[in-house]
């Protein structure tokens, strides 16, 4: 037993001795807060010139990845790079722009290629300088000087459909959602326009057997089609105040919607300078505005239709660090000719490094509801319940959840072992 031990104890301490290297390479903790837009397998095979760590606490240079969508559907990412260890006080932030026509491969090249540029400064630095070799790929026309010419203005249009169908025995269901969608989008403005229809049919079946010993099949058909369109224009006023106006047009099933439209000015103030809300950001918001509905079914309040003045508040904040992130907002609407309906949110999340290896995560969000003015007077039968085809009352909504992760073993993570990877499947629209 003793010998069997010791063979233990050695095979051990030779498999931890094999993963401990002495290296020259910088160590970096790549850090993205939208893991599925970062491709961080392919940026560990392609980048040789580091050591990736899987903490935080074990890496000389840790790289923060933040995304920002436009109102287009192109990308706005933020590399910011905070040195560690010898590379203290030493950051830097590089920021470069995804087109909407961007396919997964061109993101993750450019995004290849940044991190590249940023880790320049750190290896300079390091025992492995002297291996670092530099190239420029010189344009034919570098000595001619060009003029920037946008024949669309800075327009973009989108158009789409996509739909699904699945099923078994007991149950049928298809839905086909389709999109039109034009934008514009400059430091100063952002105007958008989009229309979008969603077709959704299900079909229940519910066997039993009758009092005379029959069996028979009754089917529940649930329809929840929706269409919206929408107009917002918003202006950054300065670095710190923004106007906007938005105008909405919606019909909902569900909903008891027939139609309905909205217009609504806005203001908000953002209480740190808008070029810092990738890492930093407090914003208050107002809106107030005219709201019309028209009902499929009379409502509790013995409507069919009416014309109402609805208000919003709101507070926004989010904060990006080395350390984790925190994100917190509650939002008040309201109408104007009665208080007591409205509608309260409150939501957030933190993650949290809390120590190496032990990361730590809760959120969530309650809603306090009081404002669902197009229920039906008619009310709920037992199949609306149970397959949610109708609104229901209800004065409340909740969602949370919690989670921690701890990691240990080797702090290297580099390396990339292409076998039995599997399929991946995705269907992007």
């Amino acid at each position: 037993m003793k010998n069997i031990v010791i063979a233990v104890f050695w095979f051990i301490s030779t498999q931890l001795a094999g993963q401990i290297k002495t290296s020259d390479k910088i160590r970096i903790f790549q850090d993205c807060t939208q893991e599925w837009l970062c491709d961080g397998e392919y940026l560990r095979n392609e980048l040789k010139m580091v050591d990736f760590v899987r903490d935080r606490f074990l890496c000389d240079v840790h790289v923060i990845m933040n995304v920002q969508f436009n109102g287009g559907g192109g990308e706005l990412n933020t590399l910011s790079f905070q040195g560690q260890n010898s590379f203290s006080g030493i950051k830097d932030t590089l920021v470069y722009f995804n087109e909407t026509t961007a396919t997964d491969d061109m993101k993750r090249k450019k995004m290849l290629q940044h991190l590249k540029l940023g880790l320049v400064q750190f290896i300079s630095k390091s025992p492995i300088a002297e291996k670092l070799e530099i190239q420029y790929k010189a344009d034919e026309n570098d000595n001619k000087v060009q003029k920037k010419s946008d024949p669309w203005n800075y327009w973009q249009f989108s158009l789409g459909t996509s739909g699904y169908f699945n099923g078994d025995r007991n149950f049928r269901s298809q839905s086909i959602y389709s999109f039109i969608s034009a934008n514009r989008e400059t430091e100063k403005t952002r105007f958008s326009f989009s229309v979008n229809n969603n077709i959704n049919r299900s079909d229940y079946s519910i066997f039993y057997i009758t009092e005379a010993g029959q069996d028979t099949t009754e089917v529940v058909k649930v329809t929840r089609d929706q269409q919206s369109s929408s107009v917002n224009y918003v202006q950054k006023l300065n670095e710190h105040w923004g106007f906007g106006l938005q105008g909405s047009y919606s019909r909902s099933v569900f909903s008891n919607i027939d139609s309905r439209v909205r217009i609504a000015p806005s203001l908000e103030y953002s209480i740190f300078p808008y070029k810092d809300f990738n890492t930093q950001r407090v914003v208050l918001s107002f809106e107030l505005g005219p709201q019309y509905s028209n009902y499929q079914d009379t409502t509790l309040y013995f409507k069919t239709e009416e014309l109402l003045l609805q208000q919003s508040i709101g507070l926004a904040t989010s904060f990006t660090k080395p350390w984790g992130s925190i994100n917190f907002g509650t939002f008040f609407t309201s109408y104007l000719d009665d208080f007591d309906k409205n509608n309260l949110f409150v939501g957030g999340g933190v993650s949290w490094n809390v120590f190496k290896g032990f990361k730590f995560g809760i959120g969530g969000n309650i809603q306090f509801i009081h404002d669902q003015i197009s229920i039906p007077k008619a009310g709920a039968t037992r199949d609306d319940v149970l397959t949610q085809r109708r609104i229901i009352a209800s004065t409340y909504d909740y969602f949370m959840g919690a989670g921690f992760s701890y990691t240990f073993g080797s702090i290297f993570n580099s390396q990339v072992n292409p076998t039995f990877k599997g399929v991946n499947f995705n269907l992007n629209f």
